[in-house]
């Protein structure tokens, strides 16, 4: 089968994005399947492992174009930093925060309608040329996430990691929620099957467009982690660790700090909190809310497999969801790490969420080394043998429908 993945983020590039596609590509390339891949290749952090050969992945250029609010905004920092004595300095103070709301409001608004469907909307311009060059050349079965499908009347399938209008952190303009939502119906009529990380994102999709989606866990790589060690000693502190990003209004750690203020002064001295992520400023300012700042430290993030290491090392793992009910239904990749680290998970967040009853289910809050059954069933191969199912029984669909058609056709001549 020659399956064509297209994802703006793909291996080297050290992001929750790029993983989930490169061990898709990794999974159907070891099935012995022929994979290439559509991707770009700018981010600063590059240590995410490349496991399919380097010539299978074109990696096209990206260069989002300098648009007039940020021209604007260049210039008036200029003006910023006018002498003191300037008059144009002492008028801009005092009018400021009036011209500044306006010109947020204008540029929000601005940004919004240049940037649908995303933010990545200029990708479209090296990616279609390079999409078509490669499929005119090689000719794909199926594509994976990708909207050239159509011009070549090849059968693609739609992977929602995150969803598009139903997305719990949406957040732009309400006109522009109407302009998605009937971008995502028309794009969606034309796909062969839809893939989702959630049960309950699953449904939310069948509901909107009438078609059955595909539940694909993100899941866990055993041989990215290292080997289990045993436990010696107990430390006296406790270590918490947090490895991911800080959503400031959606993950909030404060829950966490005021139960550790609760803590009497020698308890609370053998308790660590580390966040690996770079919202330094917002988690320190929650943790000087509680008088906590003592016991929580901000590290920079770190390559992926010592990410991993990091987990397994610590005493209790801690996933950050919204508390809202919109977050119901979110299932982050981190979660199926932490649960082959086998550690203790401390999830804060909506109680009812899948997340937390993925948590209860699996009884992964305990506070010991957790069993190995926690994460049976859930590794990314296992997850992926269906993403290579589906792709199958469309392809065979595909042949069915046009035997079928052929028949009807050689009767209507007879």
């Amino acid at each position: 089968m020659k399956v064509l993945i297209v994802s703006f983020a793909f291996p080297p590039s050290n992001v929750i994005g790029a993983v989930r596609v490169g061990k898709l590509a990794r999974y159907l390339d070891h099935q012995g399947h022929d994979v290439r891949v559509l991707t770009t290749d700018i981010v600063e952090d590059r240590s995410l492992p490349l496991e399919i050969a380097r010539e299978r992945v074109s990696y096209t250029e990206y260069r989002e174009r300098q648009h007039w609010p940020e021209q604007v905004a260049q210039l008036l920092r200029g003006r910023a930093a006018a002498p003191a004595g300037d008059r144009r300095e002492d008028t801009h103070q005092q009018y400021g925060a009036p011209a500044r709301s306006l010109r947020q409001t204008l540029r929000r608004h601005y940004l919004a309608l240049i940037h649908i469907p995303d933010i990545r909307a200029d990708w479209v311009r090296s990616a279609v040329p390079a999409g078509r060059q490669l499929i005119e050349g090689w000719k794909p079965e199926i594509i994976f996430a990708s909207r050239l499908a159509r011009a070549y009347n090849i059968p693609w399938v739609a992977d929602f990691r995150d969803l598009w209008v139903d997305n719990p952190y949406y957040n732009e303009p309400s006109w522009r929620k109407l302009v998605e939502t009937m971008l995502e119906r028309q794009i969606l009529r034309g796909a062969a099957g839809l893939v989702t990380v959630s049960p309950i994102w699953a449904e939310q999709l069948r509901r909107r467009h009438g078609q059955a989606a595909a539940v694909v866990y993100n899941g866990y790589a055993e041989e990215d982690f290292p080997p289990i060690a045993p436990r010696t000693e107990p430390d006296p502190i406790l270590t918490i660790r947090y490895m991911g990003s800080i959503y400031r209004g959606f993950r909030d750690p404060s829950a966490l700090f005021s139960a550790i203020a609760l803590l009497p002064d020698q308890l609370r001295a053998r308790v660590s909190v580390e966040f690996f992520s770079d919202a330094g400023d917002a988690v320190l300012a929650a943790a000087a809310a509680h008088r906590v700042e003592s016991v929580v430290a901000i590290k920079p993030r770190v390559p992926y497999r010592r990410a991993l290491e990091l987990q397994m090392e610590a005493d209790v793992l801690l996933l950050l969801q919204s508390s809202d009910q919109r977050d119901e239904g979110n299932l982050p990749a981190k979660l199926f790490e932490y649960l082959y680290a086998r550690r203790p998970i401390l999830v804060i967040g909506y109680e009812r969420g899948i997340a937390a009853r993925f948590v209860l289910e699996r009884s992964a809050g305990r506070l010991e080394r957790l069993d190995p059954s926690v994460s049976i069933g859930l590794s990314r191969d296992d997850q992926y043998a269906k993403i290579e199912h589906l792709f199958e029984e469309i392809l065979k669909n595909r042949v069915d429908a046009a035997r079928r058609s052929a028949a009807g056709d050689a009767r209507a001549i007879n």
